[in-house]
C-alpha cells in the first residue's frame, strides 16, 4: 500500500495568539488517529499550524491512551515545517506524555506541525494525540 497524507484543517492558519511581547504562549494541535492514519511507513498527518513570527522552543506531546495495542511498535516522528524536531517518538504506542526541547525554530510565515509514522502500529485503535508548542514572538 501507500503511504497516507491527511491535510491540516483548511482553518487551522487562522488560529494561535501571536502576542506583541516576548512573553512564552502555547497552543494546542489535535488529532484522532484512524488505523489508516499509523498502519504505514511514512503515513503523515498535518495537525495545523503555528502562527508566523514566533520561536518555537519546545513542545508536549500528549496520547492519553496507548493507540497501538499490539507490541508497542509504533514510532513518530513530528516536525515544524520541514524540520524533525522529534523523531522516534514512542508516546503513541504506550500512552502517556513527554516533553521536547527543541533547537529554536523561527519562521516569518506559519509553521505547518505534521506527524510521519516511521515504524507502523502492529494492532491499531483510534485515539487522540494533543501537541501543545511553547513559543514566543520574535525573531532569533
Amino acid at each position: 500500500m501507500t503511504a497516507a497524507t491527511v491535510a491540516a484543517p483548511t482553518y487551522s492558519h487562522r488560529f494561535g495568539n501571536k502576542l506583541p511581547n516576548a512573553g512564552l504562549t502555547a497552543q494546542t494541535l489535535s488529532h484522532t488517529w484512524l488505523t489508516a492514519e499509523t498502519d504505514e511507513t511514512d503515513d503523515t498527518v498535518e495537525f495545523g499550524y503555528i502562527p508566523g513570527g514566533v520561536v518555537v522552543i519546545g513542545f508536549i506531546n500528549y496520547v492519553p491512551t496507548d493507540i497501538d495495542t499490539g507490541s508497542s511498535a509504533l514510532r513518530q516522528t513530528i516536525k515544524l515545517g520541514t524540520t524533525s524536531v522529534k523523531t522516534g517518538s514512542t508516546v503513541a504506542s504506550t500512552g502517556g506524555s513527554e516533553f521536547v526541547a527543541i533547537t529554536p525554530q523561527y519562521s516569518a510565515t506559519p509553521m505547518l506541525v505534521s506527524v510521519v509514522t516511521s515504524t507502523g502500529a502492529n494492532a491499531h485503535t483510534n485515539g487522540v494525540q494533543h501537541l501543545t508548542f511553547l513559543y514566543y514572538s520574535g525573531q532569533l
